[in-house]
């Protein structure tokens, strides 16, 4: 019986909160269901309950390492390189090999804990490359895999229903829409700004988790209140909608790990507007399937991307289409099937020496002391 275990850096319950659901998360966890069983430690307390292949389990840092030893899985799987790259080295056992993702460029989310991992999954070149800056590993137990999109969920869709339902919603003739957490990193204030420098019957939507207020703030600042919209979530499966009726989808990121929301755009034919860098533009080339902009910082520029999506013409229609090439170079079946490959080896080779200090241990068991209560709180 092939086991897993694998540590979120949140809780289960911000993930559906997110919009995905159970099946999603099972999918995710377990590609092509390739384990028997997938356990999910949490630290937060969460409701203990299986479904399906997969056991959602309450667990203390200070149990970790016993949870393991009782289930003894054939691999154990961090979920970034921060809080569960640390749980994972508090939860090593010999002979059990752990696999830690990492997920973002930011330098400060990879912490001293990877480089005790036995190997590493990047989303990204960028991330690979940010990762081996900050700490010394071997490149050679290193694996590049991206991010994954449902093919026959994502894909454009003309429902007018749905469309006319929206333009109602949120008032205007043209609608750029952004997607990601209320957070500099996906650079809202910037495509707020931009909005002076385009005809006031260009409306922003703004969806995604976080505090709006100080978007809020920007947006009267500078004279565009009315015009912009802060949409908290949606459902996983209603984003072909909005990524279909928008007439721009603008997330000009500061930085990202992979920016699984411009390879949904994409898969749905949406017209991309956002930052030249990596890891955007090793999936995305600027005018054939994306307009890829610079000074992604200055909100002249940004109006001026969105104004040549805006214009529309045989040109912007035909990056559309292309776009959807690109969603499909990552369509679940593939990625999936690359993990399982990636698992394959990983138990194969099994796991190396690499342990922890006593003195570094106990660092980590003051540090997440504050948890052995179950709290529920959000890392």
């Amino acid at each position: 019986m092939r086991k897993l275990v694998v540590l979120p850096s949140d809780p289960i319950e911000a993930y559906i909160k997110k919009g995905y659901n159970y099946d999603y998360l099972q999918s995710y966890y377990n590609p092509q269901g390739y384990f028997d069983e997938v356990y999910s430690l949490s630290v937060w307390g969460e409701k203990e309950y299986r479904r399906g292949k997969m056991i959602y389990r309450s667990c203390k840092p200070s149990e970790f390492q016993r949870a393991i030893i009782e289930i003894q899985p054939d691999v154990i799987r961090a979920y970034g390189a921060y809080i569960a790259s640390d749980l994972a080295q508090l939860a090593k056992v010999s002979g059990i090999p752990v696999v830690v993702s990492v997920h973002d460029t930011n330098p400060d989310l990879i912490y001293d804990s990877l480089k005790y991992a036995d190997y590493i999954i990047c989303t990204s070149r960028a991330v690979k490359s940010v990762v081996l800056e900050k700490i010394d590993f071997d490149a050679g137990k290193i694996w590049i895999m991206p991010n994954r999109i449902d093919e026959n969920i994502m894909k454009r869709t003309f429902d007018r229903d749905k469309f006319e339902k929206l333009n109602k919603r949120f008032k205007g003739n043209k609608h750029v829409l952004h997607v990601g957490r209320k957070a500099e990193q996906k650079n809202i204030d910037t495509v707020i700004r931009s909005l002076k420098y385009l005809d006031d019957d260009v409306a922003a939507v703004f969806l995604g988790m976080g505090d709006s207020t100080p978007y809020q703030k920007i947006a009267t600042d500078e004279g565009v209140i009315a015009r912009c919209y802060f949409v908290e979530s949606v459902n996983k499966e209603e984003l072909p909608v909005w990524y279909s009726w928008c007439d721009c989808f603008c997330t000009p990121s500061r930085w990202e790990g992979f920016g699984n929301v411009f390879v949904e755009a994409a898969a749905c034919e949406a017209a991309i507007v956002t930052s030249d860098i990596a890891p955007m533009n090793e999936y995305l080339t600027h005018m054939l399937d994306a307009i890829l902009v610079g000074d992604y910082e200055n909100p002249r520029v940004i109006a001026f991307a969105i104004k040549e999506v805006l214009s529309g013409g045989e040109k912007i229609e035909h990056m559309k289409k292309s776009a959807r090439d690109v969603g499909l170079r990552f369509e679940k079946n593939k990625i999936d099937e690359q993990e399982i490959r990636i698992y394959k080896n990983i138990i194969d080779k099994g796991a190396d020496s690499k342990r922890l200090s006593r003195e570094k241990i106990e660092s980590l068991q003051r540090k997440y002391k504050k948890y052995e209560n179950n709290k529920k709180v959000c890392f």
